[in-house]
This record gives structure tokens, sequence and C-alpha cells, in this order.
């Protein structure tokens, strides 16, 4: 965006423009200009000379109402206009079809009324739930935890973590590792000035910057990464066990075993994900789950799909095979399988043992 405006401060009284609709990926573009109108609006940044207009619904009972419609199609304001007339009724022909197919209710909420929409049948948490984990991380400090990790391909994501407990609230500190050609093919990553597209999908270079994740330039990502960084996590921590899934084990359990740490695998983790998934639901409905300032866990989280089986045990898959990666929260689902056996115990003398032993 800087590129193409960076010419108005030549000209007199220059206005910017931007025009577009509400769409499926969170946190991007759009999503930036709308908290930064409400901030204005609301007082909490300084007046300034944007004019946010967004045509929408206030909520979602409105659609039931067509003339509601004309809230987000000003095009629908009587009198009509020939061509208003004819995407009226094809608007209308779309809304009365949502009664046979339900299925297609976000997709029309969010492109016909511009009012996106969470499907609970397919989304672990709403997205105002999702944001809610944006909490400051309680002192951690020598706490104990739960290690987890999902490295089911050595080819594009792996994620590691911990999870702790804080009175009622869960805690996920995380971490991740993205190999540098799969993120050139998928998100731009290494072009710099394609700010738009890498948005699109995922920041991986502003995720980067930010800590969230290291991107590694090798044919696969090496397993040492994952052991290396749960080696300095336990200097700071006392991380009770690593809880994973078998997928690529047989090469990370003898490296993490060798380093001493306890690891117990999930032989089929898809069959946990129905008994975890109450537990999991309520505390994001609850507000208690805590991941700190972290969109890469929030775009993790956001790409799950809940998917129902015929015996109505729930699974979580993705969304996207490819490009919305979901390894984040595979990984907090695996600690989340343990998270009972976590004892808020002060381990200060133990740490300080183990950190003088030479491995």
């Amino acid at each position: 965006m800087k590129v193409h405006i960076s010419g108005l401060g030549k000209r007199k009284n220059p206005r910017e423009f931007y025009i577009g609709t509400d769409g499926y990926i969170r946190e991007g573009f759009l999503d930036g200009m709308k908290e930064k109108a409400r901030k204005v609006l609301e007082g909490e940044a300084r007046p300034n000379s944007i004019f946010p207009f967004i045509c929408k619904l206030d909520n979602e009972e409105q659609v039931n109402e067509p003339g509601n419609w004309e809230l987000a199609n000003p095009m629908f304001s009587k009198p009509h206009s020939e061509y208003a007339e004819i995407l009226f009724d094809t608007v209308f022909e779309e809304f009365e079809d949502l009664i046979e197919d339900p299925s297609n209710r976000e997709e029309f909420m969010t492109k016909r009324m511009n009012l996106p929409v969470e499907n609970l049948e397919r989304s672990v948490a709403t997205w105002e739930e999702i944001l809610a984990t944006n909490r400051p991380f309680p002192n951690l400090s020598k706490s104990s935890c739960i290690g987890s990790l999902d490295f089911a391909s050595i080819r594009d994501f792996a994620a590691c973590g911990l999870l702790f407990r804080n009175n009622d609230d869960y805690v996920f500190k995380t971490h991740s590792f993205v190999r540098k050609h799969f993120a050139d093919i998928y998100y731009n990553y290494s072009k710099k000035d394609d700010v738009l597209k890498q948005q699109k999908f995922a920041p991986i270079r502003e995720w980067e910057e930010s800590g969230l994740l290291t991107v590694v330039d090798e044919p696969s990502i090496n397993p040492t990464h994952v052991v290396n960084w749960f080696v300095e996590m336990r200097k700071k921590y006392g991380v009770q066990k690593i809880v994973a899934d078998n997928f690529k084990m047989d090469i990370l359990r003898p490296l993490l075993e060798k380093e001493g740490f306890e690891i117990e695998i999930i032989r089929n983790p898809r069959a946990i994900h129905s008994l975890l998934a109450p537990r999991i639901e309520s505390a994001f409905a609850n507000h208690h789950i805590i991941f700190d300032n972290n969109p890469l866990m929030r775009w993790y989280t956001n790409n799950v799909l809940v998917h129902i089986k015929h015996d109505g045990n729930k699974e979580y898959l993705k969304k996207d095979e490819v490009r919305r990666k979901t390894d984040g929260f595979q990984a907090f689902v695996h600690a989340m399988y343990r998270a009972d056996e976590i004892v808020n115990t002060d381990y200060s003398e133990a740490l300080d043992f183990l950190n003088a032993l030479d491995f």
C-alpha cells in the first residue's frame, strides 16, 4: 500500500480511497483499517481525517427481513434501478436456498451481507473468542508445564509449545519453525515488497520479526531445532513431559530422551479430539485461554475445521489443506490431553540443578 500512495505527498489536497468488501481472512489489511477507525471514533486514538463508511448488517438476525438488506447493499434502497431489481432477485433466491442448504450461510453472510460470521459447526471458536486469547502471560517463571509438539510434515511447518495452568486459565506459549522454500511458494516470504499477497494468507516475515517463528533454509526441518527449543525452555520452566502424536516421533523421540525428557506418544491423535472438544470449546467460550499477543496462534486456531462425524464425535481438521496451517493448534490439543497433570509447583531448585548438569 505504501508504494502506491507514496506520490500523494507531491499533490495538493490528496485523498486516499480504500474500497472493498469483507472476507474470511482475519487480521488482514481491512481489519487493521477497521480497528483504526474504531479507535478514532471511540476516542482511543487522535482525531484524524479518516472517514469509515461501512455498509453491513448490524447483527445476524437482520438477515431474515429482506427490508434490512439495504444496510449492506445501498443499491437496494427503493426505488430500485433495473440492475438493482435483478441483483435483489438473485440475492433473494440465494437466501431462500439456505433453507435447503444451510451450509452456504457463512458465504452468504460474508459476501452478500458484509457480515462475516462463524459457523460453529466449522470453527472451533468465534473470532471474538479467539481475540480474547490476546492477554498478557502471567508470571510463568519456574512454573511447571506440559510440553507438546506437532511435527506432522518436515517440509512445511513444525510447532512446539508449553502449556501452563493459572487458576482456571490455560496458558500456552509456543514457537514454530517454517521451511523457507514452502514459505516462498505459498506466502511470498522472500518478496519483501509484495505485502498484500503475504497478508492474504500469512505474514510470515512479520511473525518472524516478532519472534513467533523461525524460518529455516533447509531441505527439511531439522528436528534438532525443536529439541534445542525445549532444552532452552527447560532452563526457565519445569517441563514435566512432552506429549506428541506418532508422526515423525521415531526421529524425535531418541533425541528428546537423550536430553532427559519424558515423552508420551498419542497413538491415535484424532481419537482424543472428541474427548477434548467440550473442554477446549468451553475454555474458548469462557475466555480461559491465554496465548498472549500471538497473531500466529490466532491464525492457527482460526484455520481449524471442526468436522462432526456420523457418530457425533468431533475431530479437528484444516479448512485448507495447504495454506491454512493448524500445527500450533494441534500442539495445543496435544498438551491439553495431559493438562490435568500440571502441578503448580515452584521448580527453582530443580531447574538450577538441571542447568548445572552437562547432558
